[in-house]
């Protein structure tokens, strides 16, 4: 018999503006820029174990989502995370990569190991520090020898490439991940306005959740070399958004683009992990789950328009779980571009008071392998505070994938 699978919690630590971006109040960003992101998984990793009560030595297997691998350990990934939040050496962990995919992945895959009977507790999550993303010098193996790199004063024969802003193309498509939300909106009939006035719903929205302390359940604070980093210092959201202010922004592919700066999803460094369990070891160990993982989709689309990414991902999981859409009380879809989240939710024919109801990327930010995991934490305690029964949490991946998990609330 297959176990069933539960959330029993978790935890992440606040979202921060990226170093090489403005704050919502036009401050220069990086609260977070000297932590690395393997450092900003341990600190989430730390949080969910201790908010959940979950020994260290009780954990069977470490799966952490990390896409823009970008400090100089980032090969070891999971492994320094877990290390650091002082779960035992014994115990495995990975690290994997479905890029924006990589936090809701971590879960799925360790729900796959609990209901393969190869573990019984499972902390999953995702991790990214975009602000830590290197400049990089290619094709120069000939001329600098392994561990001799040029030093400073060195004039370069070649221009360096900015590996974050390389990563944001889609070289098989040739296009940049916005130009996809920008291609499905063309496809899809949807407006500039109407990705504005959903901009300006989702800065509003997370404005309030903000500063209501509606996240603050969630978030673990960060100690940095300029002090402590807390639920209060997320800040990419642009309070007093209007669908006025966003009109005034320039669009970022010329005049038929529906992108801009505050219709898009931040640029944010963070991290977020969940304790899962078996259902038989959770009631061992006496613990309140707050949501039993029901089923999941991961599917391939034309990466065209990977954005559509969250409605065949989504309509796959609710054909697993044999639910329909009407069956969904709340939905948690990545706000990768307003335009996009637009498309999808009409796609999907959803009711917007059910969609992201405390904001979303486009007010909160998006930092990579970390979102999919917020968006499971988010949506489990957001099912237990309005006291709804399932819950979808989706998102599209660059590249032309999408990934939905189905919960039900406990």
């Amino acid at each position: 018999m297959v176990e069933d699978v539960v959330i029993v919690g978790g935890a992440r630590t606040p979202f921060c503006e990226w170093q090489g971006g403005k704050r919502g109040d036009g401050q220069p960003g990086g609260l977070l820029k000297d932590v690395s992101a393997e450092d900003l998984g341990a600190i989430a990793i730390k949080g969910a174990l201790e908010k959940t009560g979950t020994s260290p030595q009780s954990v069977d297997h470490v799966v952490m989502g990390y896409a823009l691998q970008t400090s100089s350990q980032a090969i070891f990934g999971s492994r320094h995370a877990g290390l650091k939040a002082g779960i035992p050496q014994e115990v495995p962990m990975l690290t994997l990569s479905r890029i924006c995919g990589s936090g809701a992945q971590s879960v799925v895959t360790g729900a796959q190991m609990i209901m393969l009977g190869e573990a019984e507790t499972v902390v999953a999550g995702g991790m990214e520090n975009l602000s830590q993303a290197p400049h990089v010098l290619r094709g120069m193996r000939d001329t600098f020898r392994l561990g001799r790199p040029p030093k400073e004063g060195f004039e370069l024969e070649k221009d360096m490439e900015d590996y974050l802003f390389t990563n944001l193309l889609d070289m098989h498509c040739g296009s940049f991940m916005a130009q996809t939300s920008d291609e499905l909106c063309s496809r899809k009939g949807v407006e500039r306005s109407d990705a504005d006035s959903f901009a300006a719903l989702s800065h509003s929205r997370t404005s309030a959740s903000i500063d209501s302390g509606l996240f603050d359940e969630e978030i673990v604070t960060v100690d940095t070399p300029d002090g402590v980093v807390g639920s209060k210092d997320e800040d990419h959201v642009v309070r007093g958004t209007s669908e006025e202010s966003l009109a005034g922004l320039r669009a970022a592919f010329g005049p038929e683009s529906l992108v801009t700066a505050g219709n898009a999803s931040g640029v944010v460094d963070g991290a977020a992990a969940l304790v899962i369990k078996s259902a038989s070891r959770a009631q061992k160990d006496g613990d309140s789950p707050l949501a039993r993982i029901v089923s999941w989709g991961v599917v391939g689309i034309d990466p065209a328009i990977m954005a559509y990414g969250p409605v065949p991902s989504s309509r796959k999981a609710l054909e697993k779980a044999g639910l329909e859409t009407e069956d969904i009380d709340r939905w948690e879809i990545n706000e990768a571009f307003s335009g996009q989240a637009v498309a999808c939710i009409q796609e999907l024919g959803l009711d917007i008071e059910k969609v992201n109801v405390n904001g979303g990327a486009v007010g909160l930010g998006h930092p990579l392998a970390a979102t999919g995991t917020r968006l499971l934490l988010t949506l489990s305690l957001e099912l237990k505070r309005s006291g709804g029964r399932y819950g979808v949490a989706t998102a599209c991946i660059g590249g032309g994938q999408g990934i939905a998990v189905v919960i039900e609330a406990m």
